[in-house]
């Protein structure tokens, strides 16, 4: 019998998740769109030059709070804990600045591009700036206020887009990409200090300090990992192709990131507040996570799928003929993040039982394989699609790997879970027959013509095709959705 999800869990879900996703995608609404505009106004190599330190601060953001933010929602509620947290999420930053602007050299040695040095200083400036912000984050998150994160979110997101684009129009280049992530940082911290009212004060608790590093260290671990993971394709392909190759890589993976691992976030940063909450009670977050992935992948699998099967005129339409050597990498990209998707919410069920050694132990032992993986793809083949393609397949594995692992430990069956993916593994099945009879018989229609057509044909066949077949899944979802709707 396929498990449902609680009542309240539902609930909270659903409108966590609509608020989160409302805050999350109003404004990367704009950022999508100022990406087409962006990729109109800016050179591939400006899209490189400012992948150099993109790529480079994420890594070393993993530190800047040293997992004291998830920690502080794990740990039980004291009255010093925000503080001491606040304190020390500050200063760790506060230094890490400090020596990013020493080691910045190192950036330019590495990509043999003097270019990414100043680049990498100055978004070094987000440390500092984050930090004055997270800890109200993270309380808004722990007390599951999903609806008043949506300022924030959204001031952050829109500044960041609607600056890049006037200092890309004024010539900045690079720079404009920069300086945008830069302001919607600070957007989003001053956004923050005015919708929670709680503000730090002058109190410091070693002992406290102690119990958050404690956990948090862990997550830093899991964090770190999981950001070579994402970002060791940037490395290789810098260091290796140059920043003109990095430039098309970094623009075929915002999209299908935009549609599909956003997606996933906005879930995780949802559930795994209420998966702390249920990590007493085996059989409740057993069925949370079967509830999860199903919803999920309903959604991650037809949109990375369709994406991947629209590819060339979803990029000739948007980004114009200028970036055609993108095509092949987000059909590689797409795929890669609906493989992510399918077990993205098991690491939320490792931490909520204060177990993300197990989630290190995966990532490490999938980082193994995809390093000199990736070596291999720059080396050999020497291509960004390449690269896409590797990424693709390591996922897969990996991400089989992790149901089963969350599985054992939930003990589920991988039957009921492959029972939760069903939906979405058949009716993405009949929606990509029609997508490519669509593409085969309008490949004389204008792109543009042609990336409609086959959207309207891939959404009514995916949604006709759960009817059909799974017509008690939709029905079991209205039922949750109007469930949660009478409840609130």
């Amino acid at each position: 019998m396929e498990a449902q999800p609680s009542p309240n869990l539902a609930r909270t879900t659903i409108f966590g998740t609509a608020w989160t996703y409302a805050s999350y995608y109003s404004g990367k609404l704009l950022i999508f769109i100022s990406t087409v505009i962006l990729a109109r106004l800016l050179l591939k190599e400006d899209f490189g030059i400012a992948g150099y330190a993109l790529v480079l601060i994420g890594f070393l953001e993993m530190l800047s709070d040293l997992g004291v933010g998830p920690a502080l929602i794990y740990h039980k509620d004291e009255p010093e804990a925000a503080d001491t947290a606040f304190w020390l999420g500050l200063g760790v930053s506060v230094f890490l600045f400090g020596v990013t602007w020493v080691i910045a050299p190192l950036a330019g040695q590495f990509f043999n591009d003097d270019r990414a040095i100043a680049v990498t200083r100055v978004l070094a400036l987000t440390f500092p700036i984050s930090a004055l912000g997270n800890i109200h984050d993270m309380l808004l998150q722990k007390g599951l206020a999903f609806g008043r994160k949506f300022v924030p979110d959204f001031a952050k997101a829109s500044s960041k887009g609607v600056v890049s684009i006037v200092l890309a129009v004024m010539g900045f280049g690079a720079w404009s990409l920069i300086i945008g992530q830069i302001t919607g940082r600070l957007f989003g911290v001053l956004a923050y200090w005015r919708t929670l009212t709680w503000r730090p004060s002058f109190r410091f608790s070693p002992r406290l300090a102690r119990s958050l590093l404690t956990y948090g260290t862990s997550i830093v671990a899991v964090n770190t990992l999981g950001m070579v993971l994402l970002n060791a394709d940037y490395l290789f392909i810098g260091r290796f192709l140059g920043p003109a190759a990095l430039g098309v890589y970094t623009l075929a993976f915002r999209v299908p990131e935009l549609v599909v691992m956003q997606f996933c976030h906005v879930i995780a940063t949802v559930i795994f507040p209420l998966y702390a909450r249920m990590k007493d009670d085996p059989e409740a977050l057993s069925r949370g996570f079967l509830a999860t992935t199903r919803y999920v992948t309903m959604l991650t699998i037809p949109l990375g799928l369709g994406l991947a099967l629209v590819a060339e005129p979803f990029v000739l339409t948007l980004f114009t003929n200028k970036w055609a050597e993108a095509i092949p990498v987000t059909r590689a990209i797409s795929i890669y993040t609906v493989m992510l998707s399918l077990a993205y919410n098991a690491g939320d069920v490792y931490k909520a039982q204060g177990r993300p050694g197990i989630l290190t132990q995966l990532s490490l032992l999938r980082a193994m394989v995809l390093l000199p993986a990736l070596w291999w793809a720059v080396t050999g083949p020497g291509t960004i699609e390449a690269v896409g393609w590797t990424q693709a397949v390591i996922a897969f594995v990996a991400g089989l790997v992790n149901l089963v692992v969350a599985g054992r430990l939930l003990h589920t069956s991988f039957r009921q879970i492959l029972e939760a993916l069903q939906p979405a593994l058949v009716g993405s099945t009949i929606m990509a027959l029609a997508v490519l009879a669509t593409l085969a018989v309008s490949q004389s229609l204008p792109p543009v013509a042609q990336l409609i057509l086959t959207i309207l044909v891939g959404a009514l066949s995916y949604a006709g095709t759960l009817w059909w077949l799974q017509r008690q899944v939709l029905e079991d979802t209205v039922r949750t959705l109007r469930g949660a709707l009478v409840r609130s």
